[in-house]
């Protein structure tokens, strides 16, 4: 059965990239545990291709990594294309259908005997779907016999009718209306706790994990579930606080032994982090993947210290990009990413470096790599001092960062500054040059100091 997606990507002349593609998606880690292949199909289905769930006599690709030998051997007897993750990418950005032979699928278990080929099994989490009398028909059906009988004791009551009952030792009573009514209460708080029950949910893993990593917020969300558990209580409704049980859950988990405490302090972190720039949701979450399994990396939002790469998803020059070049960082593809998961570790980066784009980010990485002590480039060492002003963009602080990164001097005060950067409103004096943000830009991209005559403020 082939699934095609809602919105292809047309080719210049309108047509999808990959019309006439029928591909079957296996990918997984190097170790046949995760398995990536959702993000591939969302791919193909976004280029115009149909991808099968079940490999059928329909299909014309499979897009193999670490799969299956069975569906190895099937594909090169029926003769499909076997083809890489690295074939459905460059589709992607060369908006064209590339040709396959390009890219082969490699794979790692041919020749291997079958006792020792890998066994698949994900272990991703299913996604829990709680039980309900919506979607349980055994809970359903327990609830509508429980409220049956309560009708029916109710109509008893009613009647004001007098009813044998069995005690708890097995006797047989003569029970007068008031025991019956006193049962019949219980069974309706019963039913009532259960309904409340169903009506709070517990959160989900996410929400306790957000609880638990944040303090105050948890405390917060108690506080506010502990009122409105006692207000309920107050109307004459039976809550139950589920919140309860979560946070004597997170003390438990928080007091561990001694020795648990010992292994938890041998696991470093790494301590060179990656920045992802100009990169889509999509390939954000293959890039998390990839780095939880090989290791080495932790992320950060901004480029510090201890960057070491920036991933950009487009040649495009961001903060994060002019940042990662003045500290001499690795300027990268998104390919370099999808070759180091083919090999199951990480590649060298120099054929994937953008230094076509910016021309900069090999020279100041070089430079890094000399340098005996922490790294500072030179690029603005012999300029004046500046003042940035407050109107600039991007922000005043991001380009104080910048200039300071490459050397430049950078005052607070415009009175001690031969050069004004970005927008300036009082009376120019004519010993003083007033030049725009983009000067500093582009002498970073390009490593020179670019002629201040072309960057002048009117």
């Amino acid at each position: 059965m082939a699934v095609s997606g809602p919105a292809a990507s047309p080719r210049p002349g309108g047509e999808p990239i990959l019309k006439d593609v029928v591909a079957y998606v296996e990918v997984w880690s190097s170790s046949g545990v995760e398995n990536y292949s959702k993000t591939f199909v969302n791919q193909l289905l976004g280029m115009g291709a149909k991808v099968s769930k079940t490999f059928n006599r329909n299909v014309t690709h499979v897009i193999f990594k670490e799969g299956y030998q069975s569906t190895w051997d099937k594909a090169q007897k029926y003769g499909v294309k076997l083809v890489s993750v690295l074939w459905v990418e460059r589709c992607r950005l060369s908006g064209v259908r590339v040709d396959e032979s390009l890219f082969p699928a490699i794979n790692t278990n041919e020749g291997l005997p079958s006792l020792i080929k890998k066994k698949r099994k994900c272990m991703q989490p299913k996604d829990f779907i709680p039980r309900t009398p919506e979607n349980d028909r055994r809970l359903q059906k327990k609830i509508e016999k429980m409220a049956n009988e309560l009708n029916i004791q109710k109509t008893a009551i009613d009647n004001d009718i007098p009813v044998l009952l069995f005690e708890a030792d097995g006797s047989l009573i003569y029970s007068p209306t008031a025991k019956i009514k006193d049962q019949c209460n219980a069974m309706e708080k019963r039913l009532q706790e259960m309904k409340d029950k169903r009506e709070n949910l517990s959160p989900t893993f996410s929400q306790m994990l957000a609880l638990n990593s944040d303090p105050s917020s948890s405390g917060t969300c108690l506080n506010t579930s502990l009122n409105t558990s006692q207000s309920g209580i107050e109307n004459g409704k039976v809550k139950l606080d589920i919140l309860d049980d979560i946070s004597e859950g997170s003390k438990d988990q928080k007091t561990k032994s001694p020795e648990e405490s010992k292994k938890t302090r041998k696991v470093k972190k790494p301590t060179r982090t990656l920045v992802m720039t100009s990169m889509p949701s999509e390939k954000q979450n293959i890039i998390m993947q990839v780095v939880d399994k090989l290791k080495d990396f932790s992320f950060s939002c901004d480029v510090c210290e201890s960057t070491t790469h920036v991933i950009a998803g487009e040649p495009r020059r961001t903060l994060n990009v002019l940042l990662g070049i003045a500290r001499g960082c690795w300027i990268v593809s998104y390919e370099w990413v999808l070759w180091s998961l083919e090999f199951g570790h990480w590649i060298s980066e120099e054929p994937y470096e953008l230094s076509d784009s910016f021309p900069a980010a090999s020279i100041c990485r070089l430079e890094r790599h000399l340098s005996t002590g922490q790294y500072q480039g030179d690029l603005f060492a012999g300029q004046p001092v500046m003042f940035i002003t407050a109107a600039c963009e991007p922000p005043c602080a991001k380009l104080r960062e910048l200039v300071q990164l490459c050397g430049g001097q950078v005052s607070s005060s415009p009175f001690t500054a031969s050069i004004y950067i970005g927008p300036y409103r009082g009376k120019k004096q004519p010993e003083i040059k007033y030049l725009s943000e983009k000067w500093i830009l582009d002498s970073i991209t390009q490593h020179k100091i670019c002629p201040c005559e072309n960057y002048l403020m009117p």
